[in-house]
């Protein structure tokens, strides 16, 4: 297997390096010498190692080279920072060649940085490296790397800042806070196992995606999107990196419910035959909805063991009404940080969509249809904003006082507002006597899918653009303006609805659930029951992203005395618990 270099010598690469831009036409490669320009006026000795056409690099994510891996200057990585001086190294994926490269180009890149930024020496990727050619290959010494001068900490992060914008899989991203917690709550890669995704396909979700990849391996992870908040162009990096992205085809005139029932069924077929032919015994479900745990194939599927996170009140609420067998499921949606910190960033997102919109400013009176925590953070933004609303929840008759900008019931909520937004998720208007209800209305969905106002889009004419207001005349005295077709309207499908700083809050949540259900399997827990979110990694993870928003100056609405209560909440009293998954 070690593949031993035909030359091991330290040199000056000066000159070598001089020649790159002249020989490359690609953007990367050049960039990269030019990174390299002002560090080697003050480093001119690398380690320069030469490969005969045909020999081997690496294999399988690891350097082969013996001469290499017995000198301590370059074990700091499994394949340590080389840039190609001469020639074309072929990377092969599974025994395919996806990818060649030549002068200008790194080798080791992600071990490298995957070091600078978390100070570990890991196994990234599989992936085996061949020299097409005769390849002359500079290596850096840990000495070289470490030095302090303002020429290396440039350079540093640039390779980190490359690292983390390429697609490959491996542990950083675009989102350092997502990067920190993974490092925190990784235990291992996960062999022998699928990951099984329903959620947004936004640009600020490809980081998740990423490391999941980096866990597995792109070509086991099965995604099934969101096609009401789906960003093509996430949609289409995706299958690029080699992820198998099911659509969601939606039709004129069938609800929403029936394209992902079919959706759904595609996706599953496709996890049972990969299943047959890899013969992976886990799966991991990332869950946002309920949907792909309604339709688990437990039949298709014995002896697969399962495990995964649910992400909102709606899957978690479909779930305990239903006697559909279930996996041990980490609720998300049940956390304080969901419940009282995310639930702040949709009330700004949805309040900044109806402005952009002008759907604000054309309203003379709003009401808000349920005040959990959505509801009431919409409340709080338009507050914000300078808007009152009036509010309506069941809740108002148990409780023993009523807020004073609360009506009785939904028909005077919709009497005295011209604009409705909708939180309840479910359809909040079944039931109402709308014959006492007059004028015309806009409803707006901040819940999830197109449930809010189900009922009245079936009164709704018939209309080509799935996502245009759809427009519904239910008697001759009230007419029902339903925006985004009645999707939540803060997506778009053009642009993330929650700023990266915030909407990573999520992003973290998810990965440490998933962390969390990883340790089931590896434990080879079936029974179906609810986790609450490890607490303690909710703890160092909300610490963290306060100190990160203090440093930079950016304002939030979390209180420092609040972070404990916040930790310790969860909605869901029943829930058992894991051993915390975070890693000092």
């Amino acid at each position: 297997m070690d593949q031993p270099c035909t030359r091991i010598r330290f040199d000056a690469v000066r000159p070598l390096l001089a020649n790159v831009s002249e020989r490359t036409h690609h953007s990367i490669p050049i960039a990269n010498a030019h990174a390299l320009e002002n560090l080697l006026e003050q480093t001119s000795e690398l380690l320069v190692a030469e490969y005969a056409a045909g020999s081997e690099i690496v294999h399988e994510g690891v350097n082969v080279c013996e001469e290499i891996s017995r000198n301590s200057e370059f074990t700091y990585a499994q394949v340590p920072l080389g840039l190609i001086l001469k020639g074309n190294v072929v990377v092969l994926k599974e025994g395919k060649g996806t990818k060649t490269l030549s002068e200008g180009d790194f080798l080791g890149l992600f071990e490298t940085s995957d070091w600078l930024v978390n100070k570990r020496t890991r196994h990234i990727g599989e992936w085996t490296l061949l020299a097409d050619t005769d390849v002359t290959v500079a290596f850096f010494p840990k000495s070289v790397l470490s030095e302090t001068t303002p020429a290396m900490h440039v350079f540093q992060e640039y390779l980190i800042e490359l690292a983390r914008v390429d697609h490959v899989p491996q542990p950083i991203s675009t989102l350092p806070l997502l990067d920190w917690v993974a490092n925190h709550t990784t235990r291992a890669r996960l062999t022998d196992c699928a990951v099984v995704v329903h959620t947004h396909l936004l640009p600020n979700s490809f980081p998740f995606f990423r490391h999941l990849a980096y866990l597995v391996g792109s070509s086991r992870i099965f995604i099934l999107e969101k096609p009401y908040s789906t960003i093509r162009s996430v949609f289409d990096n995706l299958v690029r990196s080699g992820y198998d992205v099911t659509q969601v085809r939606m039709e004129e005139g069938l609800p929403y419910a029936f394209a992902t029932q079919k959706s759904t069924e595609i996706l599953w077929r496709k996890v049972v035959q990969s299943q047959k032919k890899k013969g992976f015994k886990k799966i991991l479900i990332v869950d946002d909805g309920g949907d792909l745990w309604l339709s688990i194939p437990w039949q298709e599927l014995e002896g697969v063991e399962i495990a995964g996170v649910e992400q909102t009140q709606r899957g978690i609420s479909r779930l305990e009404g239903s006697k559909t067998r279930i996996p041990p499921i980490i609720s998300v949606a049940s956390s304080g940080i969901k419940k009282q910190i995310e639930s702040e960033f949709i009330g700004l997102s949805v309040v900044k969509k109806l402005k952009e919109m002008g759907a604000l400013d054309a309203a003379t009176n709003i009401g808000i249809l349920g005040v959990g925590s959505i509801g009431g953070a919409v409340e709080r933004a338009l507050k914000a904003v300078g808007r009152s609303a009036l509010c309506y929840d069941p809740t108002y008759h148990s409780a023993g006082m009523r807020p004073e900008n609360a009506t009785s019931s939904i028909d005077v909520l919709l009497n005295k507002s011209d604009l409705i937004i909708g939180t309840v998720g479910a359809d909040s208007i079944v039931g109402t006597a709308l014959e006492r209800v007059s004028g015309t209305k806009v409803l707006v969905s901040a819940s999830s899918a197109d449930t809010e106002f189900e009922s009245l889009l079936k009164l709704a004419a018939p209309s080509a653009n799935i996502f245009g207001t759809r427009v519904a005349k239910v008697h001759p005295n009230l007419e029902v303006q339903i925006l985004n077709g009645g999707y939540p309207v803060n997506f778009d499908r053009i642009k993330d609805s929650t700023p990266d700083e915030d909407i990573v809050l999520t992003r973290c949540l998810l990965y440490i659930g998933a962390m969390q259900a990883a340790y089931l399997l590896s434990v080879h827990e079936q029974d179906g029951s609810f986790y609450n979110l490890d607490k303690k990694s909710q703890q160092h993870l909300l610490n963290r992203w306060f100190e990160d928003k203090k440093e930079r100056g950016q304002g939030h609405h979390v209180k420092e005395e609040d972070i404990p209560r916040i930790v310790a909440y969860s909605s869901l009293k029943t829930a058992k618990e894991t051993p915390t998954v975070w890693d000092e």
